[in-house]
């Protein structure tokens, strides 16, 4: 055993591998990002029977295989079972003594290294604990996993106790990080363009990808951990820090899944409750963002805002809060919200919404911690408690400059320059039945009842079934319904229903068939207004915004037309004193036409 931990304590201090790998050239700079690198290693010739339990010293490893991921966590980390694997990179002490350290996995086949020295052997027992005096600031980690370990199963679990605990914990992950190096690019001048950012219809802000030679490009972040990583750039990233803006303010703030440490969130202003924060974290392609905000609705004459800014630099954002963008989401429902921080795509499909009435002083607090150019909007759920996702999509444009536009005030483009937009990655809709209305309000079934003359089903599940979790059309019948309690007669469906707070009931007879727009939809007047508010509409007389002062605007509009609500799928507008007209909804929501005129449409910019 003691040549065995002599042979892998030279391996790490010898060839740095694991840690920093080869030293990357001078024009290069390093900087830190979440959780631990892991790379994984082919199976050792020595590994191919039992014997030693699959032991195996880090300088018979040999060259690795596959692409690095990151463990996010070590409660617990993972890897291919067939394969070794290593995961390194730092764990940051915040105060100096006394630390201790237990690592489980499997036949406990793993071994835990700080600073380069072992705290926890092979197969030195599950209940081992080690301590180890160890000062502030950050220390090199580094966990082993072997073959045959069920590491793709049940991986290794590291538990520690810093001073002053009593009992073993999970290590926060926001702790937990690793090293990337910065590489400038080759210069390249293409063609001049632009590119704009997000899912919208109209661009939030603009990537400019030719700058001149004086200028020097954006950074390639790479990994140094292994030859190969460093010759495959890392997604470029989405940002560095966020600025958030909330009225109240944020419960808890979830990166990938992991609560982010209250250590990395700092309270920079305070606004009679209404507050600002810096969250010191990054993000790149493909991660992911949860927010749970509240809001009192008896302050502020029941107004409310939430807004965030992914900062590159100074007036540089990599994305920002737009309600007409697919990348963000909301959950309303508590008993839905742990899949919804957890899992990445799940929820997706329920779009944040625009707010009917913003708190006044919202942009303004934007605007002096963001920056001045901060371009984005402000957006909610459905309630005063609420989940609030951003899912950033897994390709993204190659911008060196971000320059922020304030929306409808941006200038032409130069002629000779171009607007591409280029092909985005859509989020999954949740249900392609019902056609992507811009703003959708959570329905929750509280009760379903199906029959007749004293006879009755409850079919809560069934309908629960076709509209909160298909959101599918369905008939009232036994086939969609799953039971006849009165066979051979004709039957009703009550359905009551919670939606934005509001209960609602509907009646239904056998063999009607029933959309899900009839429960998404708005119900009324009221509900048909916040939910078009501050969306966008086309048609052959091009493009119009409802705003929330019932104006509508548009760039083909010398003055601004009025317009107000009549029932759930009717509204007016008055294009001027002497002409006003009506237009009504299709059964989807999905466009509008003139009652007088039907070829006069107008259909959503999603």
């Amino acid at each position: 055993m003691k040549a065995i931990i002599s042979s892998i304590t030279l391996a790490v201090l010898a060839s740095g591998c694991l840690l920093a790998g080869t030293a990357a050239p001078s024009s290069t700079s390093r900087s830190s990002a979440p959780g631990l690198l892991v790379q994984e290693y082919p199976r050792h010739g020595s590994q191919m029977n039992n014997q030693h339990q699959f032991q195996v010293s880090l300088d018979q490893l040999g060259p690795p295989i596959g692409q690095p991921h990151i463990a996010e966590s070590v409660h617990p980390w993972k890897w291919t079972t067939s394969r070794n694997a290593v995961a390194s990179g730092f764990l940051e002490i915040q105060k100096d003594g006394d630390y201790a350290f237990s690592t489980r996995s499997f036949y406990d086949r793993d071994i835990l290294l700080i600073n380069d020295k072992i705290v926890c052997g092979f197969r030195d027992g599950d209940s081992n604990v080690n301590s180890l005096p160890l000062k502030k600031g950050r220390v090199k980690f580094v966990s082993i996993g072997v073959v045959e370990s069920r590491g793709q199963d049940s991986g290794i679990h590291i538990l520690w106790k810093p001073p002053g605990q009593l009992e073993l914990s999970p290590i926060p992950p926001d702790l937990l990080t690793h090293e990337v190096t910065e590489v400038p690019p080759i210069a390249i001048k293409p063609a001049p363009r632009l590119w704009w950012s997000g899912l919208g219809p109209v661009p939030s802000y603009l990537f400019w990808d030719n700058q001149p030679s004086s200028t020097p490009p954006a950074t390639t972040l790479t990994h140094t951990e292994t030859e190969d990583s460093r010759s495959k750039p890392a997604p470029r990233l989405r940002a560095m820090e966020l600025i958030t803006v909330t009225n109240d303010y944020i419960v808890e703030a979830y990166r990938n899944g992991v609560k982010i440490h209250d250590s990395r969130r700092t309270l920079l202003h305070e606004h009679f409750g209404a507050t600002v924060e810096r969250i010191a974290v990054d993000m790149r392609p493909g991660d992911w963002l949860v927010f749970q905000v509240v809001h009192n609705r008896l302050r502020w004459g029941g107004s409310r805002y939430f807004a965030v800014a992914g900062i590159l630099g100074p007036n540089q954002y990599g994305f920002v809060s737009d309600p007409f963008s697919t990348e963000w989401s909301t959950c309303d429902d508590p008993a839905r919200s742990k899949d919804f921080i957890t899992q990445r795509d799940s929820g997706i499909g329920q779009r944040a919404n625009a707010i009917a009435k913003p708190w006044a002083d919202g942009d303004a607090f934007m605007h002096q911690f963001a920056g001045s150019a901060f371009p984005g909007k402000p957006l909610w759920g459905a309630g005063s408690s609420t989940w609030i996702k951003y899912v950033a999509a897994s390709a993204s444009p190659q911008p060196t400059i971000v320059a922020a536009l304030n929306q409808g005030k941006s200038k032409p483009v130069e002629e000779g320059l171009k607007l591409h937009q280029p092909p985005p990655v859509p989020a999954k809709p949740a249900v392609a039945t019902l056609g992507s209305p811009l703003i959708r309000r959570p329905v929750q079934i509280l009760s379903a009842t199906y029959g007749t003359g004293g006879k009755n089903a409850d079919v809560t599940a069934a309908v629960k079934e076709h509209v909160e979790v298909h959101q599918r059309d369905f008939t009232v019948g036994p086939p969609d319904l799953g039971i006849d309690p009165n066979p051979y007669w004709n039957k009703g469906l009550h359905i009551v229903y919670m939606k934005d707070g509001v209960r609602r009931e509907q009646h239904r007879n056998e063999n009607e068939h029933i959309l899900p727009h009839s429960f998404y939809g708005p119900q009324d007047k009221a509900e048909l207004h916040s939910w078009i508010l501050a969306s966008r509409w086309r048609s052959e007389k091009g493009e119009v915004q409802f705003n929330a002062d019932g104006s509508l605007t548009g760039p083909g509009l010398e003055t601004p037309a009025l317009w107000e609500t009549l029932a759930n799928n009717k509204l007016r507008i008055a294009w001027s004193a002497e002409e006003k007209r009506e237009y009504v909804f299709n059964h989807s929501w999905s466009a509008f036409s003139a009652t007088e005129d039907a070829r006069e449409v107008f259909r959503p910019m999603w």
